[in-house]
């Protein structure tokens, strides 16, 4: 049972660049990345919509890589590194507190998704109904299991899952393809509903809870030529690979769904296989870094993670019952809208401001309200400013909003008199 949560881990317990690769690859092999391709699809071309999706993948893994590093070199999670920009109070109720409501919302779509189409399994291969409700708990509480370990428990579970599963899920598009053919393969849409910007934007949104809460796992790479690894090979590969067979199954089977598409060619227990592995690979990290935030916003000691991982997981399948899936595009742009501009804020304090040393991190208390006005700010101008590509509008925003106010008006950090609190001290 892992009991480092907060506390810098200890390099003895870090692990390969591959273990880690192999969990952010796991992240992004899912039902709802393959639902992303199928809804780029739909509104371009085939073309702009692969386009859009590997641009998108490759912004993901910059910003990972970034955020990742943070990460590893001070061997702390998301919510602890954001403490420098935010305050030691700001992180904890603002900060903390949208990731944990990301990731609940995270784990109630992928349980949402994997229940329904579990029960659709079901039906098509045996002919017996099993209530959707039923399988989203039962499934919700097994993938828990996993996360209330922790960190070694993803490790096993990807290292087993994620190779059988990008040979699968490759066999499974060869399958629709052979059985559908590539008739409607670049039957374009006559207008199409979204631009290549678009489709990047709704890319990146995707994954922006990801890309924030990238140092909850790389904190356990040992240095920045792991981290970047583990972040470039295990991202955009497998991240990409999902938008493209989403979109070519979307296409050829008028189905993004590989489980479906399984049912489809007559092999339904293949079908069934894929689904909880991959929606076991994904839902598993969300409900870990929820449970991370939840440690620092209920001010939890460090072994009281698995609490509140498991608190995490029960609300997540909660709100999956309640059918948060309904409203799963929406979702994405909210969840993009609001997380990416704090990302400007933790990247220039850390990077610009403290020149990408640790030694210059510093954890201030109270509200950081430099950071907290420089979010904002990125947040309005992602609002109220469509035109470009937003996201980036938003993130560099608030970074250069934040790097100007503490010139004029310095962090509490830089004040005189300033004292850094123990770094082992319980936050």
């Amino acid at each position: 049972m892992e009991t480092t949560t907060l506390a810098e881990v200890p390099m003895e317990e870090r692990k390969s660049w591959i273990d880690v690769a192999m969990i952010q690859a796991g992240i992004m092999i899912c039902v709802p990345s393959l639902m992303l391709g199928g809804m780029l699809v739909e509104a371009m071309s085939f073309k702009n919509a692969i386009i859009s999706g590997m641009i998108g993948y490759v912004i993901v893994a910059v910003l990972f890589c970034l955020m990742g590093v943070i990460g590893s070199d001070i061997g702390r999670p998301t919510c602890v590194t954001a403490i420098a920009g935010f305050g030691r109070k700001g992180t904890r109720y603002i900060i903390s507190t949208l990731i944990f409501i990301s990731m609940i919302g995270w784990f109630a779509v992928q349980t949402s998704v994997c229940g329904n189409a579990f029960s659709s399994l079901i039906k098509s291969s045996a002919g017996e109904d099993f209530p959707p409700q039923a399988s989203m708990a039962i499934w919700g509480l097994i993938m828990l299991v996993t996360a209330v370990y922790g960190i070694n428990a993803l490790d096993w579970l990807n290292r087993i899952s994620v190779p059988a599963l990008f040979v699968i899920t490759i066999a499974g598009t060869v399958l629709a393809v052979n059985k559908y053919g590539t008739g409607n393969l670049f039957n374009d849409p006559d207008k199409p509903g979204m631009t290549i910007v678009g489709g990047i934007v709704l890319t990146v949104s995707f994954m922006a809870a990801g890309c924030l809460a990238a140092s909850d796992i790389t904190r356990f790479q040992r240095t920045r030529r792991d981290t970047v690894l583990s972040s470039v090979l295990g991202v955009s590969p497998a991240g990409i690979l999902m938008v493209v067979l989403g979109a070519v199954m979307t296409r050829v089977a008028q189905q993004y769904d590989l489980t479906q598409v399984f049912v489809m060619v007559g092999l339904p227990i293949l079908g069934m296989i894929v689904l909880i592995a991959a929606t076991w690979t994904t839902n598993t990290t969300n409900a870990y870094s929820g449970g991370i935030n939840a440690v620092l916003m209920l001010r939890l000691a460090d072994d009281r993670r698995w609490l509140a991982t498991m608190v995490s997981g029960v609300l997540g399948t909660v709100c999956a019952l309640l059918g948060l899936a309904d409203h799963f595009e929406a979702f994405l742009y909210i969840l993009g809208d609001l997380l990416l501009p704090t990302m400007g804020v933790i990247l220039a304090d850390y990077w610009i401001l403290g020149r990408g040393k640790p030694e210059n991190f510093h954890m201030p208390q109270g509200f950081n309200w430099l950071g907290i006005v420089s979010w904002l700010a990125g947040y309005a101008v992602i609002r109220l400013i469509p035109q470009g590509i937003p996201f980036a509008q938003g993130i560099l925003a608030a970074g250069l909003l934040y790097i100007i106010l503490t010139k004029l008006i310095g962090r509490p950090q830089d004040k005189p008199g300033y004292v850094d609190a123990e770094l082992t001290d319980r936050l």
